[in-house]
């Protein structure tokens, strides 16, 4: 057998080599693909994580939203009366009424979880809302931390839900002290939030819908985080704290990511390392004239009609009459959805709306809803309950002529019924 010659020996190896660089190609396409899987996978196991908490959230905001609105409706009564209020107690009654809007917002936190509606916007002063949540800080913190606010007033609007993006300040703050305080306290610590002086242009910031945004830095002296507690910063339920002061915490910044960026089309960034502090850059769209506009304030009418309520909320349902009756309305109260159903049958013909709860004992409102339309197809029904509309897609709840989602300030309920009530073909 001949020998090869050079030249075939030499044109061998350089099939080799090319065969070799395929390898380290495909080699290098692989950890690719194993690198992009990787992040498919996690962000897979966060949006399940996030899924779960949503569907228990679901359970437990019809609860809270139910309490929420029984005090709504009570403290609506109080301000009808306010002529006999001095100006404090007018005061003390409208701080209540916030008080109530921010548990509502807070409830509607967890509920977005895993729902994805769009949040109502408005053109917002960002200076108003950090303006809050600093003072709170002042008073509630240690005077060595110095809360400092770089944003002037009337000078920085995005569009925004006015009562999350306060809870993302709330969140980022609360975090911030916690941190300074595992650092350990000492003069020069600070919370500090500015604002880029020149807005964004979305083709720099290609994660972003185009448009123009604010860049917001929100910054601490705190012990910062390490690698592997940032890789994991915006995980729903991880923490580093532990003890009976965690309680609460867990969901902190994934709530703030999914404000930020489900909520508002916005992104969210953190830089930290340990002993360096922490800033978030946080941004958000700039105001326009399309954001939603504010609408004036309800002129409560009144009127004579017979409205059945029906909730299993004692406080709901005696609030809710009491007002509605001030009103002038005629109200037939039901406990529950068969008390409902006797109720609208004895009143045959003579029950001109309904406001109805949704999840009741004996016979849910769905049922009942369902019951009623046999009887009378063209019955008017508002739905009130504490889930989003978006959680009940069913074709006969969606007959329905309104759907108001509780906690609702008795103006917006009366505003409701009148639209329904004037609708062509009502009878009182």
């Amino acid at each position: 057998m001949a020998k090869p010659t050079y030249e075939e020996l030499e044109n061998k190896v350089r099939v080799l080599e090319l065969r070799v660089g395929h390898l380290h190609l495909l080699e290098k396409e692989l950890r690719s693909l194993e690198a992009q899987f990787s992040l498919v996978e996690k962000q897979l196991r966060q949006r399940q994580r996030m899924d779960s908490l949503g569907t228990l959230a679901q359970g437990v905001a019809h609860d809270f939203n139910n309490i929420l609105s029984g005090i709504m409706a009570y403290l609506n009564l109080l301000s009808l009366a306010d002529d006999n209020f001095s100006p404090s107690q007018k005061a003390y009654v409208q701080n209540i009424v916030n008080s109530v809007k921010r548990g509502a917002a807070t409830v509607k936190q967890f509920q977005n979880l895993s729902n994805r509606a769009v949040s109502p916007k408005e053109n917002i002063d960002i200076y108003t809302v950090a303006q809050e949540v600093f003072l709170l800080l002042e008073k509630t913190t240690d005077k060595l931390i110095e809360k400092r606010l770089d944003i002037e007033k009337d000078r920085v609007f995005v569009c925004a839900d006015i009562n999350e993006i306060h809870q993302v300040f709330m969140n980022l703050a609360t975090n911030a002290v916690h941190a300074i305080e595992a650092k350990g306290l000492k003069k020069g610590d600070r919370i500090r939030l500015s604002v880029n002086a020149e807005t964004r242009k979305s083709a720099d910031l290609q994660y972003l819908p185009r448009g123009e945004y604010y860049e917001f830095l929100f910054e601490d002296t705190g012990i910062g985080m390490p690698e592997a507690v940032l890789e994991k910063a915006f995980d729903p339920l991880f923490t580093t704290k532990t003890g009976p002061e965690n309680t609460g915490q867990g969901l902190g910044l994934a709530m703030v990511k999914d404000i930020i960026t489900k909520r508002h089309e916005g992104h969210i960034e953190v830089d930290s390392s340990p002993g360096r502090g922490t800033v978030f850059h946080i941004f958000l769209p700039k105001a326009d004239d399309a954001c939603g506009l504010e609408e004036p304030p309800a002129v409560i009418q009144g009127g004579s009609e017979t409205i059945l309520i029906v909730d299993d909320d004692p406080s709901v349902r005696e609030s809710l009459q009491r007002a509605l009756e001030d009103f002038g309305y005629r109200i037939i109260p039901a406990g529950d959805g068969e008390e409902g159903l006797a109720r609208f049958k004895e009143n045959a013909g003579a029950v001109n709306l309904v406001l109805l709860d949704m999840i009741m004992p004996k016979m849910p409102g769905r049922e009942l809803l369902k019951q009623m339309l046999k009887i009378d197809p063209d019955v008017k029904v508002i739905i009130s309950s504490g889930h989003d509309e978006g959680h009940f897609e069913d074709p006969i709840i969606k007959s329905a002529k309104n759907y108001l989602k509780k906690p609702f300030e008795i103006t917006v309920l009366e505003k409701a019924i009148r639209q329904v009530l004037d609708q062509k073909g009502c009878s009182a």
